[in-house]
């Protein structure tokens, strides 16, 4: 049995378990996130082809839990039942889950075997993708107890998948699946290389919480900034012609625009970065966030629009 990863299926698994697992959290306080597969089997019958992956929710910890468990909501569930329908329209069906565990084993809990056994006893190829993000971005295989030595890998794409023996039976053995292939990439080696720079900027641009807020400040400062651009470079040609250095105007216009097309072009590329992170979201989130979030890049792109004729302007009073 082969199992084909759509780059985009990929992404979506490193983006969720980055977002809530990351160097600016805590350890303490990184959790688990849980999404399904949708796609098919293969015309033989015999592989199965992932075609999306869907972020549904992450972990909830309560002090009376002595293991950690997944609390699913109303909204989790008709999340389900609308990407089973659309799945099914399109001759295709739920064929397994994913769910991360950061900074530990790459492994199937008990809790694991029975869901796993869940989605097998409903789809025969159904298959449990287990992430964690150190494994990605480290490189390394967390030890099997503490002491240990940890174990280096290599071009490691953070993940193993996993297959129950007897899904009928809630204590089944489980078994890795080492066939597997993840679409989109040259090579393992680039393979690694993007996601490591892609779990960055996750990092960096996708926080877990109050993305709305967070993207709205981002781009205010932004706004801000360039603003201050235009301004100190008007204010600074205007000190050259009273200073009667009027000869320099040119070459500083010049430099001042290269600065800030610079400014700009650094900028669009986060801002593309936060439009491309809308699609990692949670299901039940993106009815609510998308449109918000597209209002407020929405300023950033007008301004942009402008930038041409602004800096002719500024050029004209000189």
């Amino acid at each position: 049995m082969t199992v084909i990863i759509p780059k985009k299926a990929y992404l979506t698994i490193v983006a969720a378990s980055v977002r809530f697992a990351n160097p600016k959290i805590p350890f303490d306080d990184w959790l688990e996130i849980y999404g399904i597969f949708t796609g098919k089997s293969s015309k033989n019958g015999k592989d199965l082809i992932i075609t999306k992956a869907y972020n549904i929710t992450h972990q909830v910890k309560r002090e009376e839990d002595i293991i950690d468990k997944v609390y699913w909501s109303d909204e989790d569930y008709i999340s389900f039942s609308i990407i089973d329908d659309d799945a099914f329209s399109k001759g295709e069906y739920t064929v397994g889950w994913y769910h991360s565990h950061p900074g530990h084993r790459v492994m199937m809990t008990s809790l694991d075997i029975r869901t796993t056994a869940t989605y097998q006893q409903y789809n025969p190829l159904a298959i449990s993708l287990v992430f964690n993000p150190q494994r990605l971005i480290r490189q390394i295989e967390i030890a099997e107890r503490k002491g240990y030595p940890e174990l280096r890998l290599e071009n490691d794409p953070g993940f193993k998948i996993f297959r129950l023996d007897n899904p009928e039976n809630a204590d089944s053995n489980y078994h890795e699946v080492f066939d597997y292939k993840i679409d989109g990439f040259e090579s393992e080696e680039q393979l690694v290389e993007y996601s490591q720079k892609f779990a960055k900027d996750i990092t960096n641009l996708f926080p877990n919480d109050n993305v709305v807020e967070s993207y709205n400040n981002y781009v205010n400062d932004k706004l801000t900034k360039l603003n201050s651009l235009f301004m100190g470079t008007e204010d600074y040609l205007k000190s050259l012609a009273r200073k009667g250095e009027k000869s320099r105007i040119p070459e500083v216009l010049e430099n001042q625009k290269k600065e800030i097309n610079q400014f700009v072009a650094e900028t669009f590329m986060k801002i593309e970065n936060m439009k491309e992170f809308l699609d990692y979201l949670e299901y039940k989130e993106r009815d609510v966030i998308i449109p918000k979030v597209k209002d407020v890049l929405s300023n950033w792109d007008e301004k942009i629009s402008n930038l041409e004729e602004n800096l002719k302007e500024l050029s004209k009073k000189f």
